[in-house]
C-alpha cells in the first residue's frame, strides 16, 4: 500500500473511505475525557493488515503506524507494494538517512524492561520513526511534520 500520499488526507476523502471500507475498518472517536485541553483524535486500525491511522481534531491523517512483526493483535504489514523503506538494523536505517542527506536522530530506551532502539529520519513534509525491539524492526511510525499538521 502507498501510505505517504495519504498523509494530510481528510477522513472523508475518497481514498481514505476506500481503504476504510476495503479493510473493514471502524473509526474510533477519542475525546479529551480528562478535559486537559488535548485535541480530539480519530483512530482506524486494520489489525489483519498490520496498520493503524491517526487523524487529528480536524479529521486529517497525521500519522500511520506500521507493524512489521505480529504484536498486540496486529499482523505484520505486507511489504509488497509498500512505499516505506523497511530496514533490518538501526545501522542500515541510519546509513540510508545519511546517504539521502536527511535529518537522522537515533536513540535507545528501556521500556518496562524491554530494550528499544530507534532511528528517526526527517524529511521535508514528514518523518519516519523506526523502532527496533530486541534488534528486530517492530514498528514504523510515519508522521506529518508539525507545520503540516492541523490541530
Amino acid at each position: 500500500m502507498q501510505f505517504l500520499p495519504l498523509l494530510g488526507k481528510n477522513l472523508k476523502d475518497d481514498e481514505i473511505i476506500e481503504i476504510l471500507e476495503g479493510s473493514d475498518m471502524d473509526v474510533i472517536y477519542d475525546i479529551d475525557r480528562l478535559l486537559e485541553g488535548q485535541p480530539d483524535k480519530y483512530w482506524a486500525a486494520s489489525k489483519k493488515s498490520g496498520f493503524q491511522f491517526k487523524f487529528g481534531a480536524t479529521q486529517t491523517l497525521d500519522a500511520v503506524f506500521l507493524h512489521t512483526t505480529p504484536s498486540d493483535g496486529y499482523a505484520a504489514i505486507s511489504q509488497q507494494g509498500c512505499d516505506i523503506s523497511l530496514f533490518t538494523t538501526t545501522r542500515e536505517a541510519q546509513a540510508f538517512g545519511e546517504t539521502q542527506h536527511l535529518q537522522v536522530t537515533k536513540g535507545h530506551a528501556n521500556v518496562l524492561g524491554a530494550s528499544r532502539d530507534w532511528v528517526r529520519l526527517g524529511f521535508t513534509t514528514h518523518s519516519i520513526h523506526y523502532e527496533f525491539h530486541g534488534g528486530s524492526l517492530a514498528l514504523v511510525t510515519i508522521t506529518r511534520n508539525d507545520e503540516h499538521q492541523a490541530v
